[in-house]
């Protein structure tokens, strides 16, 4: 009896440590959206990877990196597919590109030469089973294995079978507690380590419960069996629907080019099951026994932040339709014409269930479309489709709107807008709002609420995603101008302010790792204290602190703490402004203050300096340094610089100029003497590297002066005037001038966090009062034009900060 309960004891025990293991090494995403089934090689320095297209023409899409981690989309292979294809298998022979892969009831294969293509036409092997696995023996005989554990030997060119299917491998026995959806062994991928052939399979189903799926392993000296099952089986697998990641499976174990292992494989989010299946890597080490298991000790790297895989937007300007593109069905280039900067949808079908649909894979949990549309005497749309008795969306036609939600029409209303319209969907965590626009500033909500989150295979079989896009029925075509994709939460307008003093002001974002929050670090104005004379209310004022999880919906936190501020920085009296903080070499976190030594009922008053304070949990600071600059400068801007290396910048006032200089620094601690930048009107200036350029945007007091530069050093201003003027603006909070910002770069997408006074327009804007006094923080995201920055503040922001790659 004890014997007994010891092994049960040991056993319950061993399965603790697996999932501990396997929670303690979280997979990192590395392509976002339904990219199930990967299959990945490595050709030299360079990794290739694709996925089931399904339905979705035009074929294969292949994607490259250097690195596994970072994944840019290179080429589709333009395959005429019967039927819906998946669980491909892309293979490199004999300096030979092939895709083998299921569909139809039988297996095909495509080659190339070049992996950018021409590719093939699908070759019919004449094999049953699906998900074919490819791998040559050490004489050079080729196989493919099959799913339910059988095998086939090909010809000599790949490009045919000459054996029937044997079976050669049953798979590994679970434990008959385990919920999955079948025993389903399928999904075969091969490789050659050592002494062994090693057989990586996937059982257990690949959808239903959340701990349906799994990546088991098997080894042996003979391509074709007999097969030895690993002892430490499954690889992978989700041990508890309270996992973010549901069912974990269909893997594949790729070597890089240092000798560490890795398994690609799939699967959903559960928070956003619409989605699909998306990809994930993890590391796995060769054991001395000459086994594979995850390796928790070996960090995954992160993916670059201003990395960007795939750009679902598009402005139609090209020649050809891009990668981020498919139809439901057959794909043919004579139906998706671009000419003019607008795309032209042969309509076809009645409705969204049969029409001419061109979709994009989705992939965030929040998210909003948008587009504009023509329509002449047929019906175009903006729509989440799934599959024909699973969509949403809204259709227009030229006597009528018409929105819908799961394949059944929910509200139908006459068109008052016109032929031409702007459409908008927004899905907050499978929530749906639809809007229309005539113009595409001022938007009437059709419909809020719509509930999508039960469009998925589970309910509707098929294992597609609920993709978004344009819809062209009827006869004739539809003509779009524009599609927008835009990830994130919508922001809150404004974006916040502060409960105390209502003056919260120069605001800068970093994320906390501590509390896992973005933190805001704001000037605390006293706009409240309406009785104070003169400017007096923006002195005496601490440093605030808000914080949010995703950048769209802030909360109070309190004050930052300055236990010893220097005397002569004016003791308990000082003006606390423009904080910058940074994190340094040192693990340290650094922030760069400028304080005013005293209160003054106007300006130029009591000196001024910039001070750098350190600390190690981002609320307590310990004073450090007093720059050694003409006193009044202020507003410091920290930078990290491609090298490495910091520069500090700042503005000098002295004699009344407005020049601006910077110091730079390798650790934070010794600082050169400054060097001029240039001279002009304006402070707090907001500097920072995206898309190729260095940008620094200058709070001017009329909206920003915006300026570039290739390599920081010569300056370029931006022409056309303010990038948010005086009255530009329409939303709550935000019709003034925007005034001293902070720029966030995450995920090759940059927000710009700046303030405004909302009272200062109109009849009492030059009035001293709580209303002129008063400030807000607001955001915008910026996008390029021509090179050149835009910022459109009526437009809603979706905001997507994820967890800090720099800090």
């Amino acid at each position: 009896m004890y014997t007994s309960l010891k092994k049960t004891f040991n056993l319950l025990l061993f399965f603790v440590f697996i999932q501990l293991s396997y929670a303690q090494n979280t997979p990192q995403v590395i392509l976002k959206g339904d990219y199930a089934d990967p299959t990945i090689i490595r050709d030299g320095s360079d990794y290739y990877m694709t996925h089931s297209p399904f339905v979705y023409a035009p074929g294969f899409l292949i994607w490259h990196s250097t690195d596994l981690i970072n994944w840019k989309s290179l080429v589709r292979t333009n395959t005429a597919i019967t039927g819906s294809a998946y669980a491909p298998d892309l293979v490199k022979y004999d300096n030979k590109y092939y895709i083998y892969y299921p569909a139809n009831g039988t297996n095909y294969v495509i080659w190339a030469e070049d992996i950018k293509g021409p590719w093939s036409q699908p070759i019919d092997l004449k094999t049953p089973r699906i998900d074919p696995g490819h791998i040559a023996d050490d004489n050079g005989n080729r196989f493919l294995h099959l799913s339910n554990g059988e095998v086939v030997q090909l010809a000599q060119d790949g490009l045919s079978s000459i054996s029937k299917p044997e079976k050669t491998y049953s798979g590994w026995k679970y434990p008959s507690k385990w919920n999955t959806e079948c025993f389903c062994l399928e999904s075969p991928k091969l490789i050659k380590h050592n002494d062994y052939y090693y057989l990586i399979s996937a059982q257990g189903g690949t959808a239903g419960p959340a701990t349906s799926h799994m990546v088991v392993v098997a080894r042996s000296k003979n391509v074709d069996g007999p097969w030895e099952n690993a002892p430490n089986n499954p690889i992978v697998h989700t041990y508890s629907a309270q996992d973010k990641w549901w069912s974990k499976g269909h893997g594949t174990f790729i070597d890089d080019a240092d000798g560490n292992w890795w398994v690609v494989y799939h699967a959903y989010n559960k928070d956003a099951y619409t989605l699909g299946r998306h990809t994930l890597i993890e590391p796995i080490k060769y054991t001395e026994d000459g086994w594979f298991e995850l390796d928790p000790t070996r960090d995954i790297p992160k993916i670059s932040n201003d990395f960007q895989s795939l750009e679902l937007s598009d402005d139609f300007n090209g020649t050809d339709i891009g990668l981020q593109w498919t139809v439901w069905g057959a794909f043919l280039p004579q139906e998706n014409k671009i000419e003019n900067g607008k795309i032209h949808l042969k309509s076809k079908g009645s409705d969204v269930s049969n029409g001419h649909k061109l979709l994009t894979t989705l992939t965030d949990e929040n998210y909003a479309l948008q587009t504009k549309v023509a329509v002449s005497e047929n019906t175009g749309g903006l729509i989440l489709y799934y599959k024909e008795q699973a969509y949403a969306g809204i259709t227009v036609s030229a006597d009528s709107i018409a929105l819908y939600n799961a394949a059944n029409a929910i509200k139908k209303v006459p068109n008052r807008w016109g032929r031409e319209v702007h459409l908008r969907i927004e899905n907050q965590n499978n929530l749906c709002s639809f809007a229309i626009s005539k113009d595409g500033m001022v938007w009437d909500t059709l419909k809020e609420h719509v509930d999508v989150s039960g469009l998925h295979h589970n309910n509707y079989r098929g294992f597609y995603a609920l993709r978004g896009g344009l819809l062209s029925a009827g006869s004739g075509t539809v003509e779009y101008d524009y599609f927008k994709y835009a990830s994130g939460k919508r922001a809150a307008k404004p974006l916040y302010r502060d409960p105390v003093f209502d003056g919260a002001a120069d605001p800068v974002v970093i994320w906390n790792p501590i509390s896992n929050k973005w933190w805001m670090y704001y000037t605390n104005r006293r706009a409240t204290e309406t009785q104070l004379p003169g400017v007096s209310w923006v002195f005496k004022t601490e440093v605030g602190i808000a914080q949010s999880e995703d950048g769209a919906n802030w909360e109070y936190v309190g004050t930052t703490n300055f236990p010893k501020l220097p005397e002569n920085s004016g003791g308990k009296s000082a003006t606390l402004w423009a904080p910058d903080v940074i994190k340094g070499p040192d693990g340290l976190w650094h922030m760069f203050l400028s304080i005013q030594a005293g209160e003054a009922t106007s300006w130029g008053k009591v000196p001024g300096y910039i001070d750098q304070f350190t600390s190690d949990n981002l609320r307590d600071w310990t004073h450090k340094h007093r720059f050694e600059l003409p006193v009044g400068s202020y507003d410091a801007e920290v930078l990290q610089m491609p090298d490495e290396s910091f520069r500090m910048y700042h503005k000098d006032p002295s004699g009344g100029a407005s020049t601006f200089y910077y110091s730079e620094s390798k650790d934070l601690k010794q600082w050169s003497d400054r060097k001029k930048v240039f001279s002009a009107k304006g402070e707090g200036p907001a500097i920072f590297k995206w898309k190729d350029w260095f940008w620094m945007i200058l709070c001017d007091g009329q909206g920003f002066a915006t300026y570039r530069s290739k390599y920081a050093q010569n300056w370029e201003r931006q022409p056309g005037g303010a990038l948010m003027p005086h009255g530009s603006g329409i939303g709550e909070d935000d019709i003034p001038a925007a005034r001293h910002g902070d720029v966030v770069v995450q995920n090759n997408r940059a927000y710009l966090f700046y303030f405004t006074h909302p009272g200062r327009h109109g009849t009492g804007k030059d009035l001293d009062g709580f209303d002129q006094r008063r400030s807000s923080i607001q955001v915008v995201e910026l996008r390029l034009e021509n090179n050149w920055l835009v910022a459109s503040r009526n437009e809603p922001t979706y905001i997507d900060l994820t967890t800090s790659v720099q800090n």
